[in-house]
């Protein structure tokens, strides 16, 4: 089963063709508030280089936050335009969930941060176990001061963070957390559509599809709605 996966939902703009368990091809770029302009051009980059058409594809995969909320539905948008023009099934992925994926099979707790509005950051804690990398909490929006304070009065396990957010604040978890705190590598610290893809495949084998209508984004707070 071939998958094109597509991830917006932070600064880096990324798309992913994942054929079974190999990845054919990936391709990113970072922007800022371009994610519109450049998303289509990246899966058509992507396809050519591949030798592949979209039609060729048997379904898709995309991130559905939390994140940014426009970037979120410029990515939405299009994966449920080109599966509802091709009939192919899609799938939502949880951004966090994408992000752990890619620290499967370290030991510790597994904890993805990304940006969300100032002084506050959105984040899950995770365990990789045998092939798979499991969810222990519910998504979270907090302050980082709130989350170094929780992980440093509940745990005491190895702790590996992973996101911008984690990146952002690294100074302050591990003013909080010591030598219990280690931070991801250059490579995972950023969501990646091959990822998504992978996730999205999974959950397509076992038979876990929505339909179109019913794969929205995850916003953890609701969207900031401004009035005059």
């Amino acid at each position: 089963m071939r998958i094109l996966g597509i991830e917006t939902s932070t600064p880096v703009v990324s798309v992913a063709v994942t054929e079974e368990q190999q990845l054919l091809g990936e391709a990113a770029f970072s922007t800022r508030q371009a994610h519109l302009e450049r998303l289509l051009p990246l899966i058509d980059y992507l396809l050519n280089g591949l030798g592949l058409k979209i039609e060729d594809l048997d379904g898709f995969a995309v991130a559905v936050g939390p994140g940014s909320f426009t970037s979120l539905r410029v990515g939405l948008a299009t994966a449920k335009a080109f599966a509802h023009a091709l009939g192919k099934p899609l799938i939502g992925v949880p951004t966090l969930d994408a992000l752990a994926w890619l620290l499967k099979g370290v030991s510790g707790l597994i904890c993805p941060v990304l940006c969300a509005r100032p002084r506050e950051v959105y984040t899950a804690f995770y365990l990789s176990a045998r092939n798979e990398v499991k969810r222990l909490s519910s998504y979270l929006a907090l302050e980082p001061d709130e989350l170094g304070a929780r992980l440093q009065e509940e745990l005491r396990a190895q702790i590996v963070f992973t996101g911008e957010g984690a990146l952002q604040y690294w100074d302050l978890f591990q003013e909080k957390l010591g030598e219990r705190a280690s931070l991801a590598g250059v490579a995972q610290l950023r969501p990646r559509a091959s990822s998504v893809a992978a996730l999205g495949l999974t959950a397509l084998l076992a038979k876990r599809e929505k339909d179109l209508g019913t794969v929205e984004p995850i916003y953890v707070r609701p969207p900031a709605i401004r009035c005059k």
